[in-house]
């Protein structure tokens, strides 16, 4: 009884851990499910080397994030297998163990189709905008490549609060502060020389060309040199 109820309350934690990444995942950019699937690769071990990956290892922060679930990861899995072979050593609890998965896991189904967990979901990331560690986790905006006489080129992520979120390129007048898209990287696709009508996202990863000055001014940089 001690070993299952002990395993209701890891595989608790296994599952929190997972809404909760997957919610600072959705706060840097990623979609909701992409999310939650790049969460349970990690945790998993299997599947991070899709083409999805990308939109995890080309990100500052989601790197972050990514190292922290591989640490966790090791610990999860070693404490899984105990003890599922604690369990299978007792015919009468394993019986027992597998009564309680089933029953364990429409529990959860049920909740995770219910609204409270996107309200539940919603609150939490609410608090984490809120507090200082997520800002400094998430403070690194550009990356500078290369420069030259007051001109350079930086790899650029759209932050939430900047002006140019929904705003296309052309209507962003970059051009005229001499500041150059060169491409863009959303992840799952890669832009080359994106066309004046393309609409700037939240968390776009862009490399531009232009005026140092500028640049650092226009998308508020913490630039890392």
């Amino acid at each position: 009884m001690v070993l299952i109820l002990t395993f209701i309350l890891f595989m608790t934690v296994f599952l929190l851990v997972i809404d909760f990444f997957s919610i600072l995942f959705r706060m840097t950019g990623m979609p909701i499910s992409k999310a939650r699937f790049q969460v349970i690769s990690l945790l998993s071990s299997t599947g991070f080397t899709t083409k999805e990956s990308e939109m995890i290892v080309q990100h500052p922060t989601r790197r972050k994030l990514a190292s922290w679930l591989m640490i966790f990861s090791y610990v999860s899995t070693a404490t899984f297998i105990s003890f599922f072979v604690s369990m299978l050593s007792d015919t009468v609890t394993s019986i027992g163990f597998f009564a309680v998965i089933v029953i364990f896991l429409f529990v959860i189904l049920i909740f995770h189709k219910s609204s409270l967990l996107e309200k539940i979901e919603n609150k939490i990331e609410d608090k984490i905008l809120k507090s200082e560690l997520w800002n400094k986790i998430n403070s690194k905006t550009s990356i500078l490549i290369t420069s030259s006489r007051g001109y350079g080129i930086y790899e650029v992520y759209i932050s939430k609060t900047n002006r140019l979120v929904g705003k296309s390129i052309k209507e962003s007048e970059l051009k005229s502060k001499e500041i150059e898209v060169l491409n863009i990287d959303k992840g799952d696709k890669f832009i080359k020389f994106p066309l004046p009508d393309y609409v700037f996202d939240i968390f776009d990863k862009v490399t531009v060309y232009g005026n140092l000055k500028n640049i650092r001014e226009e998308f508020e940089t913490k630039i890392d040199r």
